[in-house]
């Protein structure tokens, strides 16, 4: 395994630091058992969750942000902290993450070297977990729209009815379906095709608020999950994109448009029930004339 050196950053100088100069570090037991923690997983959240926690006991820490690849995670509170502190880890050379770690106290000389040393030692773990999550969200992903694929609807969905029931949050679910998509695969070949599916999931992403989520299941079918929405916020969103995609060109042109079922969550609902509420609809919505919206 590469070798991770982590170095102090505080917008002053790079200070690089070695264990065996500490005097006031942690123990080799407690090491140990830091150690045993952090490698009880490779899942990001679950890991930085172990840290942070582990942070807390030995340091009082009040939050800490894990930057990465331009995304950042944040734990603990979201006051801004009296004595924050920045730490790095390096691969190579190179920076791959930044840890900024908040505190409202200054910390002593051994509190600082015994972040250090943590910080030393999380670098590894995090690495592979960083590189484990590069790979879960390439295999989420539908490769030609760059939407979510089936697997990814599965755990957002999941995640959304854990919170409906655990916080009484309202999300909806929109079904959707192109109409005369086929005939662009029959006359004008697949490419063609996948000209279209494209310039659909533009449309879509450009409907939708920063907050949602929009998902391929493969051919022509679509699904969107909208957290924190009421009826009538679904209805808006819905008509939206059945506007929108009349006014894109390529659509236009091949004469696609879309049909779409909706439905908002149900106390006690479950995966399976609420997708087989708003696929009825999109049924509905198909037998209906197409180009249109029906109602769960």
């Amino acid at each position: 395994m590469e070798q991770l050196s982590p170095f102090y950053d505080e917008g002053i100088s790079d200070t690089r630091f070695n264990l065996e100069h500490f005097n006031q570090g942690m123990s080799q037991t407690d090491v140990n058992q830091f150690m045993h923690k952090l490698l009880s997983t490779i899942d990001l959240s679950r890991l930085s969750e172990v840290y942070f926690q582990q942070l807390q006991v030995r340091l009082r820490l009040e939050s800490i942000d894990i930057q990465f690849a331009e995304k950042t995670l944040s734990l603990g509170s979201k006051r801004p902290q009296t004595h924050p502190k920045t730490l790095s880890c390096l691969r190579s050379g190179d920076t791959f993450a930044s840890i900024h770690y908040g505190f409202n106290r200054a910390l002593s000389v051994g509190d600082w070297q015994i972040l250090q040393q943590m910080h030393m030692y999380f670098c590894n773990p995090l690495n592979n977990a960083l590189e484990h999550y590069k790979i879960k969200q390439f295999a989420m992903k539908d490769f030609l729209t760059s939407l979510g694929n089936r697997a990814s609807y599965d755990e957002a969905l999941s995640r959304l009815i854990s919170q409906a029931e655990r916080h009484h949050a309202p999300f909806g679910l929109l079904v959707l379906d192109l109409d005369n998509f086929k005939q662009v695969n029959d006359q004008y070949g697949h490419n063609e095709g996948d000209k279209v599916l494209i310039a659909f999931t533009q449309t879509l992403l450009h409907c939708l608020r920063d907050t949602d989520f929009a998902f391929r299941f493969g051919g022509d079918e679509f699904c969107c999950l909208l957290p924190d929405t009421t009826a009538p916020d679904i209805q808006v969103i819905a008509e939206r994109i059945k506007a929108a995609v009349t006014h894109t060109g390529l659509l236009r042109k091949y004469n696609v448009s879309c049909s779409i079922g909706s439905t908002l969550y149900q106390r006690h609902d479950v995966a399976a029930t609420m997708f087989a509420r708003a696929d009825s609809a999109l049924y509905q919505a198909k037998q209906n004339g197409r180009n249109c919206i029906k109602v769960a």
